[in-house]
Order: C-alpha cells, then sequence, then structure tokens
C-alpha cells in the first residue's frame, strides 16, 4: 500500500502539472473538442508514469519501514539480529522490477503513444505551428519504404526552429546536408526559410563533398509544420537516438552530435534512478523513530529536487562540450547510488551496534 500511495500521489502531481493544465487551456480556446481532450489525457498518462515510477521508490521504502519503527517492528527485528541488509533486500529486488518497468514504459508504451498525441493535436490547424515540439524535432520521410530524408531542429521557440541539420538521402546513399542556424515558416508561401546556413552535396559513390554552398536566406518546401507538429519532443528511445547518432555523425555537426550522445547516456541510466532512491529511503526509513519520520520525509522530497537540478547541470555540461557524454549521463546515477549504499551501510553499522 505505501508504494501504491507513493505511485499514485506523483503520477497525479506530475500529470495535472504537465498535461491537465495544458489540456484545459486548450479546450477553453476551443483548439481542441472534448472527446480528442479525453484521448490526449488517456494516451499522456504513461508519460508521467514513467517519471512517477523512480520518484515513488524513495517514498515507498521511507513511509513502509518508518510505519514499522513506530509500531517498534523494526526495532524487534534488529534485537534478533537481522541485518538492515536482510530487512531491505525485499524493496532492493522490487525495485529492479520497477527499473525493469521504466525500462519497458519508456521504450516500447511512451514512444508511440506520445506520437497518436502529436497526431490529435495536429489535426487542428489552429494547434500546428504551436504543436511543434520546443526541443529535439526529428522527423523521417519515407519513400517507397526508404528513408529520403532525416530532419533534425534542436530547438523550437514558437517562432522559428534553431541549430537544424537535414540529411537528404538518394538511392540509399547520402547526397545532401543542409546545415542552418534558424528556419521560420513563411504562411503566404507555404514553406520554410533556413537562414544563416550551409549544403553540402556528396557524390554518392566516393562519398566526398562535390558542392559547399553557403547561403543567408534559402526556402525549403519539403515537409510541413503540421508533419513537425506530429513528431515527439525528443529521439523517442535509444534505438532512435542511435540511429540519428549514426546519420548525424556524417554531417560533421559536432554539437548535435555530443547533444544526441548524451541524450543516449541519459536513457540507459534513468531506469536505474529507482533503485538509488531506493537505497536512499530505506536507509532512512530504517533508522527512522516516531519523531524522526517526519524529517526523513521533508528530506526525501528535497533530495528529489535537488537530484533532477543536479543532472539538469550534469547534462547541460555534457551538451556544451565542457564533459564527456557519458559523465553527463551517468554522474548523477552513480553519485545517487554511491549516496544510497553509504547511507544503508551506516545504518546497518548502527543498528549491529544496538
Amino acid at each position: 500500500m505505501p508504494w501504491v500511495f507513493a505511485f499514485g500521489a506523483f503520477t497525479a502531481i506530475s500529470f495535472s502539472i504537465g498535461a491537465l493544465f495544458d489540456v484545459l487551456r486548450r479546450l477553453t480556446e476551443g483548439t481542441l473538442s472534448s472527446a480528442d481532450a479525453l484521448q490526449v489525457l488517456v494516451l499522456q498518462l504513461p508519460r508521467f508514469m514513467v517519471l512517477a515510477l523512480p520518484m515513488s521508490m524513495l517514498l515507498a521504502p521511507l513511509l513502509t519501514y518508518s510505519q514499522l519503527a513506530q509500531r517498534n517492528e523494526l526495532m524487534a527485528l534488529k534485537a534478533c539480529g537481522t541485518s538492515v541488509y536482510r530487512i531491505v533486500r525485499p524493496v532492493i529486488c522490487f525495485s529492479l522490477i520497477v527499473a525493469v518497468s521504466t525500462l519497458t514504459l519508456n521504450e516500447w508504451i511512451v514512444p508511440p503513444a506520445t506520437a497518436a498525441v502529436n497526431r490529435l493535436l495536429a489535426q487542428h490547424p489552429a494547434s500546428q505551428i504551436a504543436a511543434i515540439p520546443s526541443q529535439n524535432i526529428v522527423h523521417k520521410t519515407y519513400r517507397h519504404q526508404r528513408l529520403i530524408q532525416l530532419f533534425y531542429a534542436r530547438t523550437f521557440d514558437g517562432e522559428a526552429l534553431h541549430q537544424l541539420t537535414i540529411l537528404q538521402f538518394q538511392d540509399r546513399h547520402l547526397h545532401h546536408i543542409w546545415l542552418a542556424q534558424q528556419a521560420t515558416w513563411n504562411t503566404a508561401q507555404q514553406q520554410w526559410t533556413l537562414s544563416q546556413g550551409t549544403r553540402y552535396t556528396i557524390d554518392p559513390i566516393s562519398g566526398l563533398y562535390q558542392h559547399v554552398v553557403s547561403f543567408k536566406q534559402q526556402p525549403f518546401q519539403r515537409i510541413s509544420p503540421q508533419e513537425l507538429a506530429e513528431i515527439t519532443s525528443n529521439p523517442i528511445n535509444l534505438h532512435e537516438t542511435a540511429v540519428l547518432m549514426r546519420h548525424v555523425q556524417q554531417s560533421g555537426n559536432l554539437q548535435t552530435m555530443q547533444h544526441l550522445q548524451v541524450r543516449w547516456h541519459s536513457l540507459m541510466a534513468f531506469p536505474w534512478i529507482g533503485v538509488g532512491f531506493t537505497l536512499i529511503g530505506s536507509a532512512l526509513g530504517c533508522q527512522s523513530t516516531s519523531k524522526q519520520g517526519s524529517l526523513g520525509f521533508g528530506l526525501s522530497s528535497l533530495l528529489i529536487f535537488v537530484y533532477y537540478t543536479f543532472s539538469f547541470i550534469c547534462q547541460t555540461l555534457g551538451d556544451t562540450g565542457l564533459w564527456l557524454a557519458s559523465i553527463a549521463g551517468w554522474l548523477p546515477i552513480v553519485v545517487l547510488i554511491t549516496l544510497g549504499s553509504t547511507l544503508l551501510h551506516n545504518s546497518n553499522i548502527r543498528s549491529a551496534s544496538y
């Protein structure tokens, strides 16, 4: 029951902030029907469940062991010679199940659900530009089951796309590479205008550059706002991120490549956040008393904020190239698990000394 409560609470909070208010705003503005709004809410739920799973593994052990401490059951177990490691073993095993569940949801459930949400939003003309994701916009164009164009933009500020990389293929060979600082949508001409960029033409046989042309402004008609509004806001999963990395590597866009590498390592590390939170929550819970329970809960709430702030800082340093992508992606979880293991070890020493 403590885990169900923790999971439900964090899901409800994150879902309300991240999805419910936005859908209500669209309903008020008349850009979304009631039926579509209900579908959007249901389809967005898995994304927030993924966020809630790791956080619930911090609160649930803390509540469980605090309740045992208040009923003196925890003290009885320690008096019988049961080590803290033995007491928390079931919870750690459960955290591994949660980690696998997080990976499964994040890799196979959230991507199609989020894509369906964006398709629904893109059906409303007034929402097409607004529905374009704010960062990491990736779109693939296929013809006869062959990839002919890979479109990537780093950010969208509501008016312009920034830091674009466009790869165009001919007969399964890379033929053109477009790099541009920004792109704005020209409503009158129904096309994008690329600004401050370069176009590379590549020989399909030798793989060498044939032509390199710089431009201040260049019209681009091969993708529409509706197509961009139908995609998700990030390279969705590990597989798609790895595929995009292979293609972007050929363009020589080191900044985009660095960002994607950080993203890939962060996706790899994300399921293990719950394990680190479990170690910390268990350690705090096992050394709590009836008076210390509220203190531990407050500390755990603060820890969630501190961890995600630290993770954001690490990813930013990785994106700028100051840190290696692997360090930026894995350092937060390594610090979290190390801290949790240390706290658990200290709790076991205190228990053995009683």
